[in-house]
């Protein structure tokens, strides 16, 4: 199950919904896996199998992500026989580059789970660090320690897992920039790590942050456009790249073979509770029931599990295409984007691209639209400047 995936083609996401705990800023549909763990999960795996074999078609994707959740709670043998279902359908090419996201815990209570993983078909691993700091993991309501993320990354090395990722969750009000470099240095020099993602914390209601923001206590520093900055330059320092706004790896081969799919308009199925799918060709995104018990009802009824659906119009596709573009490093493609859209859209904005580059927002040149590191810190504003208004904003016809 090893692979040297093509960018360009389709990719499966699979949501597993289980944690030990729900951490205070998670807003994932994700559910605590309990005393009867070991049960629910075996009714998981017998209703994702279901789900597989419903949506069988020849899609050929060439990544697997395992995502949740906390993925690293599956047995490897249900990796494998998953993957195996996946191939077997027509939705997984041979030879998928499967990831999964891991928490440094569970590799640590069980030392031969990295090795299991790699003979599963496992290609690479992203752990779920979100900090090297004792008191910042507490906060972040995290189970394992710094050590437990050095120990998990040492052993993803020794079990040959050729790519390996590490998230890290940065901007909270008790962090300094001095302290935010310290742990990206150390996160850097971790042993065997190839890649990063850095993400900005952000508060969403419903959850225990967004209830604790709403009585009025700040959790978020005042200083978060100077710290994104420092993300940028620490990690170049270092030897990790950004190429999007949030992801950095130390060569383009180490970049994620899966992420990128989301951020150029490729095609993906989402499998299992509230996974999402897109159909670019029809302008087309579904997703999931939320929860597990209507998913699995539907799934074992014979029924896919859809919960709603929804068709793009033209101008909301080329308004994503615009600010998914602004989010990387190397920028909205113009020519293919004319070639989408229309010359006159681009012809319609091109004073527009000139005052961004005029403010080091963006650079123009080999038909790119490029942003700056000041550019990318406001991509998501960037985009809803963009005059789309001489798109024609019809839905498109649904197959």
């Amino acid at each position: 199950m090893r692979g040297s995936p093509d960018r360009g083609d389709p990719g499966i996401y699979v949501h597993v919904p289980f944690c030990r705990r729900i951490c205070p800023y998670c807003d994932f549909a994700v559910t605590p896996r309990g005393r009867r763990g070991s049960e629910r999960t075996a009714r998981y795996r017998t209703a994702l199998l279901a789900e597989i074999a419903l949506r069988a078609a020849p899609l050929g994707a060439d990544t697997v992500y395992f995502g949740g959740g906390t993925p690293s709670l599956l047995p490897p043998d249900a990796v494998r026989e998953l993957v195996a279902s996946l191939v077997a359908a027509g939705l997984a090419a041979p030879a998928p580059f499967v990831i999964l996201e891991a928490n440094p815990e569970d590799l640590v209570r069980d030392e031969g789970l990295a090795r299991a993983w790699a003979a599963a078909g496992v290609s690479g691993v992203s752990l779920g660090a979100q900090s090297l700091d004792r008191d910042r993991l507490r906060f972040l309501g995290r189970l394992h320690s710094p050590d437990d993320v050095r120990r998990a990354a040492a052993m993803l090395l020794d079990a040959g897992i050729p790519w390996r990722s590490m998230d890290l969750i940065y901007g909270d009000a008790a962090q300094s920039s001095a302290a935010l470099e310290a742990e990206l240095e150390a996160a850097a020099g971790l042993s065997g790590l190839t890649h990063l993602s850095v993400y900005e914390l952000t508060i969403e209601a419903g959850t225990p942050f967004g209830r604790r923001a709403a009585a009025g206590e700040r959790l978020i520093s005042a200083e978060t456009a100077a710290l994104f900055r420092s993300v940028h330059e620490t990690l170049a320092g270092v030897g990790f790249v950004a190429y999007e706004a949030s992801s950095f790896a130390r060569s383009k081969r180490d970049r994620s073979p899966h992420n990128p799919k989301y951020w150029t308009g490729a095609a993906y199925l989402g499998l299992g509770p509230s996974a999402h799918s897109f159909d670019p060709d029809r302008r087309a995104r579904s997703w999931n029931h939320r929860t597990i018990a209507p998913w699995r009802d539907a799934v074992l009824r014979g029924e896919l599990p859809v919960e709603g659906a929804e068709v793009l119009t033209a101008r909301e596709r080329a308004l994503e295409t615009v600010f998914l573009g602004l989010r990387t490093v190397a920028g909205l493609d113009l020519d293919a984007f004319a070639a989408a859209w229309g010359d006159a859209v681009v012809a319609a904005n091109r004073d527009r691209f000139r005052r961004w580059e005029a403010s080091g927002l963006v650079r123009t040149g080999g038909g790119r639209l490029a942003p700056t590191l000041d550019g990318l810190a406001v991509g998501d504003a960037l985009a809803r400047e963009v005059d789309l208004g001489l798109v024609a904003d019809e839905r498109a016809a649904a197959a």
